[in-house]
């Protein structure tokens, strides 16, 4: 038992720090490609370009069914049964499902592209959504392939596609299509070539990797149970596609394309602090659903991924929201530094939402996929409130406080409806440790901001931040046995005790 233990702490540990540094590379190539294009086009062309792509992936997260969700789900209990059959089938009924309904969407995309444009007041939408109407059936498999590599707990394989093909190949397209004199279209186009790219060589992965998919004759599986488990989150995944799009949709009309720019500038600036979370939810689902009867073995994963979660997500955090300004103006230009303090209220809500850790995947991983509808639909309400009653006043900084505010609010409901399903929280007194000693790199945080500004700001605050927590966290005794056996085995690869003895030397097995 204590093997079987170390083992799904280690398969945890790996796989999610695969995914975590895919994530740093997806964020860093993500980056660039933003500041690329923010560079090359103006701020309203580069406004209309969010609008058009936001529009695009709300509708192509309703006709899809998002039935991708599904995939993760079942195919992980099919392969632990060795019921490669139905693995097969499930994969094969998710993509034609999936593709049908999508080009749907195409079309519906095709023929209201002028109306949309009309309700927008923005006629660049219509050349703009006639181009990228094709990414609806495309994002699909796309987010189908995804899936799949997370069922099968493949994640360099999902991080070759997602993190380093996608965002590379819009760069480079973009940089090409702009520069031969395209503007919004070469910007639009980029993106769908990129996108395209990446599905085409993770198709080829996906098949010549997964020999089960190859060997096994396919049996049937009900679409019926496939359809009652990603149905409400069809419902979910759309209205959860409207916490990032409401915000841009209410503040193009109240306020314009150049705000939306700026907004959405902030929100991918702040929103890369969920990268923790992001890192560890791919592989804590299809650990749930294969274990979803052992609920000691669940309350310890859930514990300890909360731990990590917030322990990687609070430094990012206070960087962001002391100093937000130096960061915006470097990777984006000074045009952009009015989503500062849009930058900082956002930062606040992610920081709390992470610290509730993988509550969403917990609740799927069970199968209650009608609790994350119904905190889906907390989370838009609250943030659409918000939104009309701040937006008007405070412009993109009502935007951050609400889309912070309902976030946390849906993180909490989250953790409850577990708790009270399963008795299971991710609270510890290790936790509470760590938050108590997050106040001294925020007091650090605060002392530099008032002493150093420019450049030497952006290089010291992380580094500064992250020694002051690392140092408390040693002195109170934050990290664990579990932390510990990471360490050893990290350390044991690179053949030296380096992590062990910086971060927790006095920590036994």
């Amino acid at each position: 038992m204590a093997d079987e233990t170390e083992s799904g702490i280690f398969t945890l540990a790996k796989q999610g720090s695969v995914t975590f540094f895919g994530n740093i590379l997806g964020k860093v190539l993500g980056f660039l490609f933003v500041a690329t294009a923010t560079r090359l086009v103006t701020p309203t062309e580069y406004g209309v370009y969010t609008l058009t792509l936001s529009i695009v992936l709300f509708i192509q997260g309703f006709v899809s069914l998002n039935i991708y969700r599904s995939v993760d789900y079942f195919i992980p209990q099919f392969l632990d049964k060795s019921e490669y059959g139905k693995a097969k089938g499930t994969l094969r009924n998710v993509f034609i499902i999936g593709i049908l309904s999508s080009i749907a969407g195409f079309v519906i995309v095709l023929l209201g592209r002028t109306v949309i444009a009309d309700v927008f007041d923005e006629p660049q939408l219509v050349i703009a959504l006639t181009v990228l109407a094709l990414l609806i059936p495309v994002q699909t498999i796309y987010k189908i392939l995804i899936a799949s590599f997370n069922s099968i707990k493949r994640m360099e394989y999902r991080i070759l596609m997602k993190d380093l093909l996608n965002p590379l190949g819009r760069i480079v397209a973009i940089v090409v299509l702009i520069t031969s004199g395209m503007g919004l279209i070469g910007l639009v186009g980029g993106y769908l070539i990129g996108v395209t790219f990446a599905v085409f060589i993770g198709l080829l992965i996906f098949i010549y990797k997964s020999d089960w998919l190859k060997e096994s004759e396919t049996d049937s599986v009900s679409n019926r149970a496939l359809l009652s488990y990603s149905l409400p989150l069809v419902l979910a995944g759309v209205i959860y596609s409207l916490v990032g799009q409401i915000d841009y949709f209410v503040i193009g009309y109240f306020l314009g394309s150049e705000e939306v720019g700026q907004y959405q500038v902030g929100f991918l600036l702040a929103s890369n602090l969920l990268i923790a979370l992001q890192a560890i939810t791919p592989i804590f689902k299809p650990i749930v659903a294969e274990n979803m009867n052992d609920n000691t073995l669940l309350q310890r994963r859930f514990r300890l991924t909360t731990r990590w979660i917030t322990i990687l997500t609070i430094p990012p955090a206070l960087t962001l929201v002391l100093a937000p300004e130096p960061y915006l103006s470097l990777l984006f230009t000074d045009q952009y530094t009015a989503a500062a303090t849009a930058v900082a209220a956002l930062s606040v809500g992610y920081l709390l939402n992470a610290s509730f850790g993988p509550e969403g995947m917990m609740l799927e991983g069970l199968g209650h996929t009608r609790l994350t509808l119904l905190n889906t639909v907390v989370l838009v309400i609250v943030n659409a409130t918000l939104d009309v009653l701040l937006v008007p006043e405070l412009g993109i900084l009502g935007a951050g406080i609400a889309t912070g505010t309902a976030l946390t609010v849906a993180g909490i409901a989250g953790v409850i409806e577990v708790y009270y399903f399963r008795g299971i929280h991710p609270f510890t007194k290790r936790l509470v440790r760590v938050w108590t000693i997050g106040m001294a790199p925020l007091s650090v945080g605060i002392v530099i901001v008032y002493l150093i500004d420019g450049f030497l700001l952006i290089i010291a605050l992380p580094v500064l931040i992250v020694l002051s927590f690392v140092m408390g966290l040693r002195l109170i005794g934050g990290f664990t046995s579990e932390d510990a056996l990471v360490a050893d085995r990290f350390d044991d690869r690179i053949g030296y005790p380096l992590v062990k003895s910086l971060l927790m030397p006095d920590v036994d097995k």
